[in-house]
């Protein structure tokens, strides 16, 4: 089968090519300007990716304004993914109103130099390329940079605090962008193939731009260098502060194990005393613990010595199966926690024997056996509700002479704490992660600021008493805007700008040319005229073929008149004969009425004249009509004529001009089918996203050629067999169907096998566009 359509591809093709030209320029000039920026900045100083979706609208309009949406969406989705963010639907939603802004300001600076006869066809002299270079880059520069800043804060990606800056760099980006590629862009699509000038003049400015970019590129290397070295040294004196404040706790540890040992006894009460001002400056300490190595002979007496000093209900315990406090079973020693300060809050480990915890038996053997001071992994404590990271340093404690081991002394104190201590500035905070990287497992995080990425711009490693502590510092916004300098974006903006000027003079050659091309293009218009005479003198035949309809209607209309009333008042008392000669004159002349209508209508449609009625009306109820009145002619040639209507819904059409199409059809199957089926279907079928229905009537005629169907719709033309069968018909009927059904926005198709027969389609739109309908 083959179908032809009411419309060519080749326009579409063109535009498709060049939507797909502009999505990858846009995107690559993205991904090369990246290259550009100074992570962690989002927006770059310089955003050539503007200037190509304007220089693209100036030259083909708003048909480019996809290719500008995908591209800039693409570009924005890889910026998100460059930058260790996840792709997520807020991020996909993030740049595709970025890609509706890029549009927007495309459309915004179009209308600009429209209304200010600004367009590079209007170009002549130095003030108009001066205000179009304005317009081009600062003024619809405005529209997305300022759309842009406000995204990245209300989606939460750069805070508010930064808009202002945001929106600068932007603004400068986009605006040096347009600057630089808009009239570049016109000189290389607008340059005459005849003037090979115009390709030399356009490489001068790439090579300035190729020396400024060279340039940026050596200052931003030196810069980075002198970046790395300040963001280390930061790193540095915050780590001097937290191995400090480290240190300092380490100072308690030694202080209380010394208390131990210089003591012969020490009570509970004693404890506190000792510990209380040790810990008055320090609130990552959440205890101070002394927990003294009993044997299991002496176990019975240290319950007794304790429950002596107030804790009545005292007894050495362990943790059951479900997490639940027990009394201990027999173990050759213990190491119960006896003293803790502060107590309260501390009670649920009171007695606590740390020997029979798994994950701390080993550190604790290494302290009692070797006399080690060691901290314990990273763990969340059993008398802590909150999931907080902790450590336990623990050291050995000795007896009165100093010889033996009789326990330890714990100290421990909660890492978020420390870090607080140590950097008080938000900024560092935020930009921070430390890590436990002991043992060769995977990392434990023990603190990770709000921006902390995944990638950190420097780190360290430092011992802490047996663990490996690893400190990050990522490079943030709020880091780059201490150690950044913008030397290197001075020397690509004033180069940029110096590459527009350039652009700018060779636009004003440019443009010259093009007036001395259009004055020697005057001197072709002579044939111009020449073609306007011959479409006038068209339209008067045209026109005379619309009067004359007119003229011989109004005397064909009183012959069928007078024919039918003979008929109707007389026709009883003429011979056989007579009769049937009134009946040939009363068809013939209405044959030649429906000719003449054809012809005027045809005529209107070519002078633009043809108005069409509109109203809402069922299509079906017009088809169940059209059937009803073919049905006796069909059954007279033999034929079966069915209807298929899956559509019971109203239209807004004319009336009257869709069932001058319907009848055509209905008229051509019945002519050229003999003994065979029709078939006319309805159905409801959307198009390019516009709701409408599908009509069709097949038949098992005689068919069409395929070397015919080309000429099926042109005007007094037949086709094929088309003579022999319809030897009356004028060749309107199938050229007004489709005149018919394009003024209703539709379009008409056919499909048809030599011999076996043929199927018209006709697709109407349930609603006219911008017509007010009828009720």
């Amino acid at each position: 089968m083959h179908i032809r359509w009411g419309w060519s591809a080749a326009g579409v093709n063109k535009n498709i090519l060049r939507n797909v030209l502009v999505l990858l320029l846009y995107w690559g000039l993205a991904l090369s300007t990246e290259l550009l920026a100074i992570p962690p900045d989002y927006a770059t100083p310089v955003w050539p990716a503007a200037g190509v979706a304007l220089g693209f609208v100036l030259l083909y309009g708003r048909m480019i304004y996809p290719g500008i949406f995908l591209g800039a969406l693409a570009a924005n989705v890889y910026t998100s993914f460059n930058q260790g963010i996840d792709i997520t639907q807020q991020q996909v939603s993030f740049a595709a109103i970025i890609g509706i802004g890029a549009v927007i300001q495309a459309a915004f600076a179009r209308f600009l130099m429209a209304r200010f006869s600004l367009l590079p066809e209007d170009l002549s002299n130095g003030s108009q390329i001066l205000r179009f270079l304005v317009v081009a880059g600062p003024v619809s520069c405005l529209v997305n940079s300022l759309n842009g800043a406000t995204m990245l804060g209300l989606f939460d990606i750069v805070p508010w605090s930064y808009w202002l800056s945001n929106w600068i760099v932007w603004w400068v980006g986009d605006s040096v962008g347009a600057l630089v590629v808009t009239p570049f862009l016109i000189q290389l699509f607008n340059r005459n193939p005849q003037q090979e000038r115009n390709l030399q003049t356009a490489l001068l400015p790439i090579s300035f731009l190729v020396l400024v970019i060279a340039s940026f590129y050596f200052v931003r290397s030196l810069e980075q260098e002198n970046r790395r070295t300040l963001i280390a040294d930061i790193g540095q004196q915050h780590e001097a502060v937290l191995r400090l404040n480290i240190n300092e706790l380490k100072v308690i540890l030694a202080a209380a194990a010394s208390f131990f040992t210089a003591s012969d006894a020490v009570t509970a009460s004693d404890f506190d005393t000792f510990c209380r001002p040790l810990m008055q400056d320090h609130p990552s300490v959440l205890a101070v613990q002394w927990l003294p190595l009993i044997e299991q002979s002496e176990r019975g007496p240290f319950v007794q010595a304790l429950r002596q000093q107030g804790y009545h209900r005292f007894e050495i315990r362990e943790i059951g199966t479900e997490g639940q406090m027990l009394v201990s079973r027999d173990h050759p020693r213990y190491l119960p926690i006896a003293y803790t300060h502060p107590f309260t809050g501390n009670e649920r480990v009171h007695g606590l024997n740390v020997l029979g915890l798994e994950h701390r038996r080993g550190d604790l053997e290494q302290v009692l056996d070797q006399g080690k001071t060691l901290a314990s992994e990273p763990l969340t404590l059993v008398q802590h509700q909150k999931s907080e990271i902790s450590y336990i340093m623990a050291a050995p404690s000795y007896e009165y002479t100093g010889t033996r081991v009789n326990g330890v002394v714990q100290v421990i104190f909660k890492v978020d704490q420390v870090i607080l201590r140590s950097i008080r500035d938000p900024a560092f905070l935020a930009a921070i992660r430390l890590l436990d990287v002991s043992d060769g497992g995977p990392p434990v995080t023990l603190y990770e600021g709000e921006q902390a990425g995944q990638k950190a711009e420097w780190y360290t490693v430092f011992e802490f008493l047996g663990r490996s502590i690893r400190l990050e510092l990522s490079a943030t916004t709020a880091i780059m805007q201490k150690v950044s300098s913008w030397q290197s974006y001075a020397i690509l903006i004033g180069g940029l700008l110096y590459v527009a000027l350039l652009e700018a003079v060779l636009l004003t050659m440019l443009t010259h040319q093009r007036y001395i091309q259009t004055q020697v293009g005057l001197k072709t218009q002579e044939l111009a005229l020449a073609k306007d005479v011959a479409e006038k003198a068209s339209m008067a035949k045209t026109e005379f073929l619309a009067s004359m309809s007119h003229e011989l209607r109004t005397p064909l209309n009183s012959v069928i008149g007078f024919t039918h009333r003979v008929l109707r008042r007389s026709g009883h008392k003429l011979d056989e004969r007579s009769r049937e000669s009134l009946v040939i004159v009363e068809r013939n002349a209405n044959h030649l009425l429906g000719v003449i209508n054809n012809l005027l209508d045809i005529s209107k449609v070519d002078l633009g004249k043809l108005e069409l009625s509109v109203s809402e009306f069922p299509l079906d109820e017009m088809l169940m009509n059209a059937r009803d009145q073919f049905l006796p002619l069909a059954l007279a040639k033999e034929n079966t004529l069915r209807l298929d209507c899956q559509f019971h819904g109203m239209i807004q059409a004319d009336s009257t001009r869709v069932r001058q199409i319907v009848i055509n059809l209905l008229s051509n199957a019945v002519k050229f089918t003999a003994g065979g089926n029709i078939t006319v279907s309805l159905v409801d079928h959307a198009r390019n996203g516009i709701a409408g229905v599908l009509l069709k009537v097949e038949d098992e005629g005689i068919g069409i050629s395929e070397k015919d169907i080309g000429r099926l719709f042109n005007k007094f033309e037949k086709v094929g067999n088309m003579e022999r069968f319809n030897p009356e018909g004028t060749g309107l009927g199938l050229a007004l169907v489709k005149e018919l059904a394009e003024l209703h926005g539709g379009a008409v198709s056919v499909c048809s096998e030599f011999g076996k027969g043929t199927t018209f389609s006709v697709w109407l739109p349930q609603r006219q566009v911008g017509v007010a309908a009828e009720s």
